[in-house]
């Protein structure tokens, strides 16, 4: 008998914050139960896509971002080799959906973010509902 792993390229559309944490820790442990790749995407500020990639301050911005990976979230993934992280300034809905239509991803992982008001609820953003719409593949919603 095959032992066919459910998952075997997983995405995490990530930002640097509490609800993606969440989902980073959740992603962690689908990929290393599933011995699958992990692709741990940050979409930075849109606006940016205008900028010719070759600038200084996108390089700058970008280092900046992979800098902050590299000291908040790389530590978190010492156990776990099969990782990559990327980063662009795009429309991050409609990246994460690219990129798992380009890559044949099995699952995307969002984190929900929390209503402090109601704690009981989690929400999803415009990112998370363009995610929702145009997923070639299953999404895996995070509660924080």
């Amino acid at each position: 008998m095959i032992d066919k792993k459910m998952f075997q390229k997983i995405i995490l559309a990530f930002k640097f914050s509490p609800a993606c944490r969440s989902a980073l820790e959740k992603a962690i442990q689908l990929s290393i139960e599933n011995d699958a790749e992990l692709l741990i995407f940050h979409a930075l500020d849109y606006r940016l896509k205008e900028m010719d990639h070759r600038d200084p301050k996108l390089a700058k911005i970008t280092r900046q971002m992979e800098s902050k990976f590299e000291t908040e979230v790389k530590p978190l993934l010492e156990e776990f080799p099969k990782f990559k992280f990327g980063c662009s300034p795009t429309d991050p809905g409609l990246e994460i959906c690219k990129i798992a239509g380009q890559i044949k991803a099995d699952l995307i992982l969002l984190g929900c973010h929390d209503e402090p008001e109601k704690p009981q609820l989690a929400r999803l953003d415009y990112v998370g509902v363009t995610i929702l719409e145009k997923a070639p593949c299953p999404v895996m919603l995070i509660p924080p």
